[in-house]
């Protein structure tokens, strides 16, 4: 790889895993898949294990995909930091009372990048991608407990290298009246090495619970909290998120990440009619990383 292709390769991975949560940032690669997917879960400062209920179950907790009942198909869009653009895709399936599947698609991707091998004009441009895509199922065990598995298969590519490989999610997930818990474990397997070097995957944990109450006859209240932490050289974070909820037309969401260098508080409004829901994140980042803009459309059927 060229002088200047290595340089910029190296810029972009360390944008990369602080946009990403900064957690193994040493030790392990595929930052990405540290990322949230959903304008909804940003806006709640990613506190979603136990809150999710559609397809962006595909990211949080598989074994919410039984919750709701309905079917659904998510897209989103994030003009993330550092001109990082994120994309995600996904659809849930309820097959009968007990058994739900889910489709994925997550992308991220840095276009335009310049490579020079000396100080000049750029002598061509290359995007770096990465991509996650696979199948989910989550299966309800009893009236309140349901489990879930995603297997996923992970790409990326950089300039003319590139590496591939599988991962899997494994999720819990206990509901009963207005609240819910669960546990999650995401990202565990292995990809090929990236030009001679290994790749570990981000392998982590989520846990948290969530509780949802009436505070009159035309607004809900829903909080939640999630403890966050890669297990290979990651800190421990607690993720919070609150959503205020008018007549079920109306969404204010507010959220914080404990622990991260360059973010904390999330923000975003949401809006509902009878099978469709748009929502907006606004993700602000500090030490000149710019701020986080993410847009969502959803369809129940």
């Amino acid at each position: 790889m060229k002088k200047f292709s290595i340089l910029t390769f190296l810029l972009l991975i360390t944008a990369s895993a602080s946009n990403a949560q900064n957690d193994g940032a040493a030790s392990t690669g595929l930052a990405f898949l540290k990322l949230g997917a959903g304008a909804r879960s940003l806006a709640m400062g990613e506190a979603y294990s136990s809150v999710t209920n559609d397809a962006t179950a595909f990211i949080y907790n598989p074994a919410r995909l039984i919750i709701g009942g309905k079917g659904n198909v998510s897209l989103m869009h994030n003009f993330s930091a550092q001109d990082v653009s994120l994309d995600f895709i996904s659809a849930k399936f309820p097959s009968g009372k007990k058994l739900a599947f889910g489709i994925g698609v997550f992308t991220t991707s840095v276009n335009d990048i310049e490579v020079r091998t000396t100080p000049g004009a750029a002598i061509e441009k290359f995007d770096a991608r990465n991509l996650s895509t696979g199948l989910s199922l989550g299966y309800l065990v009893s009236t309140n407990l349901s489990i879930g598995i995603t297997a996923k298969l992970i790409y990326e590519k950089i300039y003319i290298d590139d590496a591939s490989g599988f991962g899997f999610d494994f999720g819990t997930n206990y509901s009963k009246d207005n609240y819910s818990l669960s546990f999650v474990v995401a990202n565990i397997g292995s990809v090929s090495a990236l030009k001679n070097v290994s790749t570990k995957l981000p392998s982590l944990v989520r846990f948290g619970g969530s509780y949802k109450f009436n505070a009159s006859k035309s607004l809900s209240i829903l909080a939640a909290a999630d403890g966050f932490q890669v297990l290979s050289g990651g800190g421990f974070h607690l993720h919070s998120g609150a959503e205020a909820a008018y007549k079920d037309f109306l969404f204010l969401r507010l959220g914080y990440q404990s622990g991260y260098e360059n973010r904390g508080i999330t923000t975003g409004v949401g809006f509902r009619y009878q099978a469709w829901s748009v929502d907006y994140a606004f993700v602000p980042y500090t030490d000149d990383f710019g701020t986080g803009n993410a847009l969502s459309l959803g369809i129940n059927f």
